[in-house]
């Protein structure tokens, strides 16, 4: 009888702790919850780039290197990030916002081929609209493959006319964090806690244009060019 009085008395004190202290957990418990959510908003973005950062470096493939063509690659690549239905004006919609969302929140930077490497094996061609500079591109099978020293220094790298047709981006995404608290703690981390980088210091600027909180995203991109690249 004793050992059941002494069990109730441990699980009524056990449950008198347990209410005492969910006040001080419940806050807890929510920042946890929030951050949770809003690194779930952060993956899907990131997937989201990384594959719209392939569709954007084909259609630089395919347009000369272009970073218009690029861009409107991208755009398209991340429409879903803005798609809110399956209607017809739904899909329009999406892809005004992703294309508003580009220009604003997105770097494009073409890592390769730099100037130094156009400049070493760009020919002129002419066009329709008349002679232009460009990497060739069409019998490169046939071509000299021989290794050509690019750049001077520390800077400097052996290409031939094949690594010369190998066009890579890098793409600077700013995300915008929505999550309440959330999205302050991140902004506090990345911005204070580390060193933050450029990329992180532009989004950075364009949240205090826009009054939002940015969480700068990168992704690379690697293809072989159809077309003759030009700049």
């Amino acid at each position: 009888m004793n050992s059941q009085n002494s069990h109730s008395r441990q699980k009524g004190q056990s449950m008198f702790e347990f209410h005492a202290t969910l006040p001080f957990l419940m806050p807890i418990i929510l920042v946890t919850m929030m951050m949770i959510v809003q690194w779930g908003f952060i993956y899907t973005s990131k997937s989201t780039l990384d594959a719209a950062t392939v569709q954007a470096v084909r259609a630089g493939t395919l347009h000369h290197g272009s970073v218009t063509e690029i861009r409107k690659g991208l755009a398209q690549g991340m429409m879903p990030l803005f798609a809110q239905g399956t209607a017809a004006t739904d899909t329009v919609t999406a892809v005004v916002r992703a294309t508003i969302a580009t220009q604003l929140q997105s770097q494009i930077r073409i890592l390769s081929p730099d100037n130094r490497t156009f400049t070493k094996f760009r020919v002129r061609s002419r066009t329709p609209r008349g002679f232009i500079y460009e990497i060739p591109n069409n019998n490169l099978m046939y071509r000299n493959t021989r290794l050509e020293n690019v750049g001077s220094g520390s800077h400097n790298r052996r290409l031939n006319i094949q690594d010369a047709n190998l066009l890579q981006i890098e793409i600077r995404w700013c995300q915008r964090l929505i999550v309440p608290f959330a999205n302050r703690v991140i902004n506090e981390v990345v911005t204070n806690l580390v060193r933050p980088t450029q990329d992180q210091l532009a989004c950075n600027a364009l949240g205090a244009v826009t009054g939002d909180i940015y969480l700068a995203l990168t992704s690379q991109g690697l293809m072989r060019m159809q077309t003759p690249f030009r700049m």
